[in-house]
């Protein structure tokens, strides 16, 4: 395997069933690409399929975590990841996996208010956040955060007062990766920042000019790129199911924002990409 790719896609869903019918075609045409992807755990079985991926293909790696609405039966869970029913992170459960040698995270794990926003259900994902904070910890592994608010960024303000508990800050190297950053307020960026995060950037920043100041603001030294496929394709392919090879058209948009070549671009980000992953 090469050393050097030219790109990474940091946060993708290969292992989801909506990719039963192509999936080795997909993948085929990262490696044609040169693009490795990391395909990130959204509950315990949908982990160990990542990790069997990363088993089979020397260029994808694995997260293993329980993403927030996982934790809930509800008709919000989209179809195309396949069968689901709600779960609670179990630490001797994930114990199993996070020992395999390719899963370089935990995580998606965090807040997601959009919809499951009852108090109950806020402190059943409270709970559950800070049980792969300490997980994370424990086998010193950088998290994966999810974060959706209902209103006013509620869920980027709570989850950065969680790792102020647990101690994240200015002297935090590697802690993680905030995925598809939408919190358009650069003093929440820098304070994720500022505790060792990095922030990453998926299609949806090709939909408007709505994001291009605050990635205009943001260090390159900390940018990820990700596509979070199936979800949000990028221009031109906005609306299509999405896939890994298309994280070049955000790689494209952000390089145009900083008004750099998709190359240094692309540079930077692996190499912030495998830092953080320690890949």
């Amino acid at each position: 395997m090469t050393k050097k790719p030219y790109l990474i896609d940091s946060h993708e869903h290969l292992q989801f069933d909506i990719f039963n019918e192509d999936r080795e075609e997909i993948i085929l045409k990262m490696k044609e690409k040169n693009i490795w992807g990391v395909n990130i755990g959204t509950n315990f079985d949908f982990s160990v399929r990542a990790i069997n991926l990363a088993k089979k293909w020397e260029f994808l790696f694995a997260t293993i975590g329980l993403h927030p609405i996982h934790l809930f039966d509800s008709d919000f869970v989209d179809k195309s990841e396949g069968e689901t029913k709600a779960e609670v992170f179990e630490e001797e459960k994930f114990i199993q996996l996070i020992k395999e040698e390719k899963v370089v995270s935990v995580g998606e794990c965090g807040l997601d208010y959009f919809h499951n926003n009852e108090e109950w259900q806020k402190e059943k994902q409270r709970e559950n956040f800070k049980k792969q904070i300490e997980f994370a910890k424990e086998f010193n592994k950088p998290l994966v955060l999810h974060l959706r608010s209902q209103k006013d960024f509620d869920a980027y303000q709570e989850a950065l007062e969680i790792l102020d508990f647990y101690g994240f800050n200015d002297k935090s190297e590697r802690s993680g990766i905030v995925h598809f950053f939408s919190a358009n307020n650069i003093k929440i960026a820098e304070n994720f920042i500022r505790k060792g995060f990095y922030i990453a950037f998926p299609g949806i920043i090709t939909f408007n000019d709505f994001y291009d100041k605050l990635i205009m603001d943001l260090p390159i030294q900390k940018l990820l790129v990700e596509t979070d496929s199936p979800y949000v394709a990028p221009v031109p392919m906005r609306g299509k199911r999405n896939e890994p090879i298309f994280v070049e058209y955000t790689a494209q948009k952000i390089a145009q924002i900083k008004n750099i070549s998709l190359e240094k671009l692309a540079e930077e980000t692996v190499k912030n990409t495998k830092e953080v992953f320690n890949i």
